[in-house]
């Protein structure tokens, strides 16, 4: 019934709601969902059955100013099921747990909601599954309902960590998103995506081997949590916002290109227009790209910028590489590999770097190695579909994609990106 290199559902290949009658005979008692046919089918099938579902996905993400303030009730009434105690599990980043742990107790203590808090540690390092059984031991000691929703306060290792869990605990449960990194505000909490990392017997440490795409009820967000995050946090998150500039929007990548530098040192907090446009825009791209495309149907995707050959730099570097900072090193390697193959002029590539140097993001890394570069593409590869699809830039705000990469002109790349980078002071 649906043709081509990837398999899609009957909705995702656009076959028309009002056309069931492609799928088949209308089931009498189901007339909406079951499809029966028992002709043009397959060798040797005599009957076939189609139950056709259209998934409703609806989440919001939000922005709020302090969102632990005794005068924003948001997190102590919102998604609070009917015919339940007034209670909350939240799972919560240590390091936030250090810093608001105890405005957060106050908080609930004076909305009268009864909680529960599971302490997990958010470094990369820890994304693995013994977190997801270590929350699981926790929900069934609480005796979560199945319509109370789990909340997650932290960075982005704990949003994914907690979104698979609820994803898989009672088969599914609500969850709510509250970052509290810069990255994890533009980035992890937009889309739909979780999971862990898994260390492979035969491959080594692979990024988010095991996963879901499971929507939150809603992201709440709060800019004023990046407050206290130190500069090399805040430049990772600016990775990530650089990586949609350069892919996706001249504007955005002309206020960073201006203002990126006093964004770090005013931790987003200043008073002008500037901090909330560039968060707001890098949200909106990212629900633009993402929203037609949730599951992950069509597989070249802009947003994929920077993440080709960071996955397995990123899981090997020592010492260790944050993920914003492995993307941006990714990305300006593919600024590379598209000026050399003439698809941006030099000048627009050192008008790249030069604002990436702007921001201090790293644009090289001594861990970009033949092996380590042809290994993440590989592994980008697989996970595309056995094509590479990797996104080349032909301008600031514009990209197309490229399936013929190959070793000896990755190599040939690396000896510029390495030229480049030499006197790289921003270089990790």
């Amino acid at each position: 019934m649906v043709s081509g290199e990837d398999f899609v559902s009957p909705a995702a290949a656009g076959i028309d709601p009002t056309d069931f009658d492609k799928l088949g005979e209308r089931c009498a008692r189901a007339p909406r969902n079951v499809f029966i046919r028992t002709v043009g089918l397959k060798e040797g099938c005599r009957k076939e059955w189609t139950n056709y579902y259209e998934l409703p996905v609806e989440y919001t993400v939000e922005s709020y100013q302090s969102l632990f303030s005794l005068d924003n009730d948001t997190l102590a009434t919102r998604f609070m099921p009917e015919n339940c105690p007034r209670r909350r599990f939240l799972v919560v980043d240590d390091k936030v747990d250090e810093l608001y742990g105890e405005r957060i107790r106050k908080y609930f203590d004076h909305f009268k909601v009864e909680w529960r808090i599971v302490v997990i540690p958010g470094e990369e390092e820890n994304k693995r599954f013994a977190l997801v059984d270590k929350i699981f031991e926790e929900l069934c000691d609480f005796g979560l309902h199945r319509r109370e929703p789990i909340v997650a306060v932290g960075g982005g290792v704990v949003l994914d960590v907690v979104g698979f869990t609820a994803s898989l605990y009672r088969r599914g449960v609500p969850y709510i998103r509250v970052p509290t990194t810069l990255l994890a505000i533009v980035d992890a909490s937009v889309g739909v995506k979780t999971g862990v990392d898994y260390e492979s017997k035969s491959k080594g440490p692979l990024k988010n081997r095991m996963g879901s795409f499971y929507a939150p009820c809603a992201a709440f967000l709060d800019k004023s949590f990046i407050a206290t995050q130190d500069e090399r946090n805040i430049r990772n998150g600016l990775c990530e916002i650089m990586k949609l500039a350069v892919v996706r929007s001249e504007e955005l990548f002309s206020l960073l290109e201006e203002h990126g530098a006093r964004l770090i040192a005013e931790r987003f907090q200043g008073s002008d227009y500037v901090a909330d446009r560039v968060i707001e825009l890098a949200i909106e791209l990212m629900l633009e790209e993402l929203g037609p495309n949730l599951w992950e149907y069509k597989l070249e995707r802009c947003v994929d910028y920077g993440h080709s050959f960071s996955k397995i730099l990123e899981m090997v570097a020592e010492p260790p590489i944050m993920h914003g900072e492995a993307v941006n090193v990714d990305g300006f390697f593919c600024v590379v590999l598209s000026h050399r193959r003439e698809l941006i002029t030099t000048e627009v590539r050192d008008r790249v770097k030069n604002a990436m140097k702007s921001m201090q993001l790293p644009t090289y890394h001594d861990g970009c190695t033949e092996d380590v570069m042809w290994k993440g593409l590989t592994d980008a590869v697989e996970h595309r579909h056995g094509q590479q699809r990797v996104p080349l830039i032909t301008g600031v705000g514009s990209y197309t994609f490229a399936n013929d990469i190959s070793m000896k002109e990755i190599n040939e790349a690396l000896t510029e990106f390495r030229e480049l980078g030499a006197n790289d002071t921003t270089q990790i």
